[in-house]
């Protein structure tokens, strides 16, 4: 029972006893009724602790998630540990950061008490309190996926472009042909949209997604793909087929008639999408279609990429522990000042981080006491990133701070000029092409 369900007991008794205009021994009842309630209730509360049955089963699903074939396939930041780490394994403190693990425990004994029931996939070092596979992930398993998938097209999107659809709905509607492994649901980016990135020097740059109205659904055996496409696939060998049985998105609240999907083999997309670029550059070269680089006198100027900073506004940040990330600055960020993690996004608060280093920034907008603020909490313990005191923290000023913007001013510079280089190179390219 929730603290809001022993306030609505609360104030139905009291009320009860209003109503009824009781006498004091009256009331005398009442009130040993309410702390009958509130026992009750803090006997259910207490009935759920983090080593129950359901807790170790919720943690051992999300634990055989992370570590599966399907996961690290896309999972770069797990991959990057169970391959290249020096110990080819994953710590207890790195997982207990993944918040589907933390809606179900914030402690390691629950975590590795759950991976040591997973014996056949999983090999924990309680010494270490770190978890690794039984099978090493190797390169070769990157496109082991591709044979046991099937891609499905036409899923239904919102107004604004969003999936009208989610990836539960999907393997809701697979899982009767076998064990689904992964639901992907599918995006690509715009076309230079990196370009705006604000981070800052080493960043990587984040392109802006749009759905794709398409998903992959991945199997653990093949005998289940098998099974799969044997019933639901209308497209095959590159000719469309009537499926034995449909596959049907029903009707909702926001969709307003049922979605018949379309079925293709994984693999048999890839050739199909393999063999029309293959066309369009044949007919490119048939047709001579190049752009001719202009002359050198016609070469227009790059851009420069000009910064009016203002003083006192970067905090200098060293010692940030091993798994830190972005998320986890401006999370902290975000209880130094007492707002949600949107709303430092919002007031253009950035963290100028990439992963794996050990020292970093933070940038604001505008000077002020809270920046000196927050500097003063990180350096003391205070304030910590990814529950870990840093080394230092500190408001940079004077010739420091004027070499971080001259630093951050030449990175984006140096961008500007590395993507007209690229540019002119493709252009270069096609022209050579076309004669």
């Amino acid at each position: 029972m929730t603290e809001e369900t022993k306030n609505e007991a609360t104030v139905k008794v009291e009320d009860t006893a209003k109503m009824d205009g009781v006498t004091k021994e009256d009331g005398d009842t009442k009130q040993e009724e309410v702390v009958k309630q509130e026992e009750v209730v803090k006997k259910e509360e207490a009935t759920t602790t983090d080593d129950d049955p359901k807790t170790i089963e919720d943690v051992k699903e999300r634990l055989k998630f992370f570590f599966s074939d399907a996961n690290l396939r896309q999972d770069a930041f797990l991959r990057k540990l169970l391959m290249y780490s020096d110990e080819k394994s994953v710590t207890a403190e790195v997982l207990l950061r993944f918040n589907t693990i933390k809606k179900h425990t914030n402690k390691d004994s629950t975590l590795i008490k759950a991976a040591k029931e997973l014996t056949d996939s999983l090999v924990v070092d309680e010494e270490k309190m770190s978890i690794t596979r039984v099978t090493p992930f190797t390169k070769e398993m990157m496109d082991e996926n591709i044979p046991k998938s099937l891609w499905v097209k036409k899923l239904p999107l919102t107004e604004s472009g969003q999936y009208d659809v989610n990836a539960d709905e999907l393997r809701a509607l697979f899982s009767k042909y076998g064990d689904v492994a992964l639901v992907k649901l599918k995006y690509s980016s715009y076309p230079n949209s990196a370009d705006n990135s604000h981070y800052g020097p080493n960043s990587g740059g984040k392109r802006k997604k749009f759905s794709v109205g398409a998903a992959a659904i991945e199997f653990h055996k093949q005998e289940d793909l098998d099974k799969a496409a044997e019933a639901t696939l209308t497209t095959k060998d590159g000719e469309k087929v009537e499926p034995k049985d449909k596959v049907t998105l029903a009707e909702s609240e926001t969709r307003k008639s049922a979605i018949d999907l379309e079925v293709v083999l994984l693999s048999e997309h890839i050739a199909m999408r393999k063999a029309e670029k293959g066309e369009k550059d044949k007919n490119k070269r048939k047709k001579g279609e190049d752009k001719k680089r202009p002359k050198p006198e016609e070469e227009t100027e790059v851009p420069k990429f000009t910064f009016d900073w203002k003083p006192n506004c970067v905090i200098q940040i060293r010692g940030l522990p091993e798994g830190c990330d972005r998320e986890a600055i401006l999370s902290a960020i975000s209880k130094g000042l007492n707002i949600s993690p949107e709303d430092v996004k919002n007031r253009k608060i950035y963290a100028d981080y990439s992963r794996g280093q050990k020292d970093g920034a933070i940038r604001f907008p505008e000077p002020s006491d809270s920046v000196a603020e927050v500097a003063k909490n990180l350096k003391a313990g205070e304030l910590k990133i990814a529950d870990a005191k840093l080394e230092d923290a500190v408001v940079l000023e004077g010739e420091e701070e004027k070499k971080y913007w001259e630093a951050f001013i030449d990175f984006k510079n140096k961008q500007l000029i590395q993507k007209a280089e690229e540019k002119k190179s493709r252009g270069g390219k096609r022209h050579k092409t076309g004669r």
